[in-house]
């Protein structure tokens, strides 16, 4: 996949070579949650439940992607075929370790636009995510994009809320 356009920014496929800053980026995204009190990544171990190796592996697969600004990469998302937490019922992709530099406000609807589109392109009925289920902004926030909670699931400490957007409408 070559690079996708995004207003300013654009989107490309995840190298190994950027593993460290796949991990800066949450880290950064983490403290984030802490400053502003939030119970999401921060709070469930994230990196070490998704070490380097883990991201590494997702790379190999060809399923993380990240938005740049020049050279300097501020999102990332990665696009599964299949997820656990699901009946996989449908032909979906699923949203995993979304994440933007909190310097760019906007960043995050601009991702899950490019998501959508690749999803769509790749004839996928519905693009479907999780959120936590104690994070209400956030909640807002996806039911807003036109992802409306379609279920729960526990993940260990993680209690989250399905999403699922209609792909073909």
């Amino acid at each position: 996949m070559g690079k996708t356009e995004m207003m300013s920014k654009e989107m490309r496929q995840a190298v190994l070579e950027d593993v460290p800053t796949i991990l800066a980026l949450l880290q950064k995204r983490i403290d984030w949650m802490d400053e502003k009190g939030l119970y999401q990544w921060n709070k469930t171990a994230y990196l070490t439940v998704y070490p380097a190796e883990y991201f590494a592996e997702r790379i190999g697969e060809n399923s993380v992607f990240l938005a740049m600004d020049g050279d300097k990469a501020i999102g990332v998302i990665a696009l599964f075929d299949v997820d656990p937490r699901w009946d996989n019922d449908k032909d979906a992709y699923y949203v995993h370790h979304l994440a933007t530099d909190p310097a760019y406000p906007g960043l995050g609807r601009e991702i899950l636009t490019f998501a959508e589109t690749y999803a769509r392109n790749a004839g996928k009925e519905v693009l479907r995510l999780d959120s936590q289920k104690v994070n209400d902004d956030l909640s807002r926030y996806y039911e807003a994009l036109g992802y409306p909670a379609v279920g729960e699931c526990i993940d260990g400490a993680y209690v989250g809320i399905k999403r699922e957007k209609p792909l073909n409408g």
